[in-house]
């Protein structure tokens, strides 16, 4: 008959435990992992399935000290550090949803809104578009592995002994200014175009009063829009890839 100990069933439990607290707080903000499409149980049932992979490398105190000021402490750290793995990569989409609202606002698109299930708020459909761009282009440069890989090296990096002095949350704040200038990167030849575009209006406007610059500007603008849209997204790729690998390795370095 196979009998257990109390301290060996708190350190078995303390194992699946720990680690699992930090991969499930990454889960509930990494994009597409944590998009409401997915069903909790699956989420769950991934993060189990990743700390059953990750246990055997890890050092963990046992489940008896969770109550402990310790113990409080360490499931403090797990969460944070979990949250803001999923949060740097996060605000790259953030990014990619303010480019496509701006783009849609200069091609008049902003009283066609959408509701995003995915940050409950109205968008228009060259952001909903982005977004959707976004999850993909994310999946198809392994961003998805790119952040479990980061989870994994976050062990090493942030063992389980509740010390965060290597987090540099400045940074993930400095990230946060940065995602204007990723967007306004990516927005800026639209901008132009149509800006371009709106002036040729004017002028024709000043020339002949009686063209109808409503009638002719709308279709004109969507128009030129969606031809620049479709003539850039090839060169979304390489910024986006650029923007996750800085958002997943900054906090590493």
């Amino acid at each position: 008959m196979l009998t257990f100990s109390e301290a060996q069933l708190s350190a078995w439990y303390g194992a699946l435990f720990w680690p699992l607290t930090r991969v499930l707080a990454l889960l509930s903000v990494a994009p597409v992992l944590s998009h409401r499409a997915v069903p909790v149980r699956a989420k769950v049932a991934l993060a189990v399935a990743i700390t059953i992979v990750l246990m055997p490398g890890l050092s963990t105190p046992p489940l008896a000290d969770v109550l402990s000021g310790t113990g409080l402490a360490l499931l403090a750290q797990n969460i944070l550090v979990g949250l803001v793995i999923g949060f740097t990569v996060r605000l790259v989409f953030a990014a990619l949803e303010i480019a496509g609202e701006t783009i849609g606002l200069q091609m008049g698109l902003s009283f066609a809104g959408f509701f995003s299930p995915t940050t409950a708020t109205m968008q228009n459909p060259v952001a909903s578009f982005m977004t959707l761009l976004a999850m993909l282009m994310f999946v198809a440069i392994d961003g998805h592995l790119m952040l479990i890989h980061a989870l994994a090296e976050s062990f090493r990096i942030f063992p389980m002994t509740g010390d965060t002095t290597g987090l540099d949350l400045q940074r993930v704040a400095r990230l946060g200014s940065q995602m204007f200038a990723i967007a306004l990167s990516i927005a800026l030849p639209f901008i132009a175009v149509l800006l371009i575009i709106n002036i040729v209006l004017g002028v024709l406007a000043r020339v002949a009063p009686q063209l109808n610059v409503f009638a002719v500007g709308f279709p004109l603008t969507i128009l030129t829009g969606l031809a620049v849209l479709f003539l850039f997204l090839p060169y979304i790729e390489t910024p986006l890839r650029m923007a996750v690998e800085r958002g997943v390795s900054m906090w590493r370095e």
